[in-house]
């Protein structure tokens, strides 16, 4: 074999090689990027209804498991947003942790859309009462066709409380208001109208969206 036969092939085996070099890290990089946004995906949870509006706030399950983990550590004394009777759950909140099928009874689905429940819809074929669940400020009444008029309450024990398709509120921005004291009635809305009269229901514990049902103090109900 010539000197420029074996040139040539060296030459052709370098090529090949920086090639092969290319392809390689080309891959391993495609991948890691992958898995990351595959993580970051896997890690948001979005805010119920909120995700249809300007008002969308991103919550990771790691956030979720430190408010778990924290629960027994707040001072919550707060009652159910109702009085009533006959009252049930008509939509249950969406826990990532839950069965599969719990999970799939948590999802609601709006214009080809599926949106997972950060809250507890509350039914009730008559209109019931709407109340407080503890002293604190109305921060804030708002109206939307999506989702009808919504009322935030922010309390002293780092809970904000939020009632939507509600109907006849009864205060106003910056009012104070009391433990059990009847803000509004249950209404209507658009994005769960099959669930009728209704009182949606969602509840911040350290700014944190929570399960109502785990943080209420009369646990007589549904």
């Amino acid at each position: 074999m010539t000197k420029r036969s074996s040139r040539y092939y060296l030459l052709q085996g370098i090529v090949i090689s920086i090639i092969a070099l290319v392809c390689l890290v080309s891959y391993a990089v495609t991948q890691s990027l992958k898995t990351a946004e595959d993580e970051q995906i896997d890690n948001l949870r979005y805010v119920s209804y909120e995700i249809l509006t300007d008002n969308v706030m991103p919550v990771s399950a790691e956030d979720e498991q430190t408010t778990e983990s924290e629960e027994s550590e707040s001072n919550t004394d707060i009652v159910r947003p109702y009085t009533a009777e006959g009252v049930e759950i008509g939509k249950s909140y969406y826990d990532y942790q839950a069965e599969e099928d719990s999970q799939e009874d948590a999802i609601i689905y709006y214009e080809n859309t599926y949106i997972q429940n950060k809250g507890v819809d509350y039914v009730s074929k008559e209109v019931f009462e709407v109340n407080a669940i503890e002293d604190g400020k109305v921060v804030s009444i708002s109206e939307d066709d999506i989702v009808g008029t919504t009322v935030k309450i922010e309390h002293d024990n780092n809970m904000i409380s939020v009632y939507q398709s509600i109907k006849d509120v009864k205060v106003k921005e910056k009012d104070e208001v009391k433990k059990g004291q009847v803000i509004a009635t249950s209404g209507t809305n658009n994005i769960s109208s099959d669930l009728g009269n209704h009182l949606h229901f969602e509840l911040y514990n350290k700014n944190i969206l929570v399960n109502p049902e785990e943080f209420f103090t009369n646990t007589e109900g549904n």
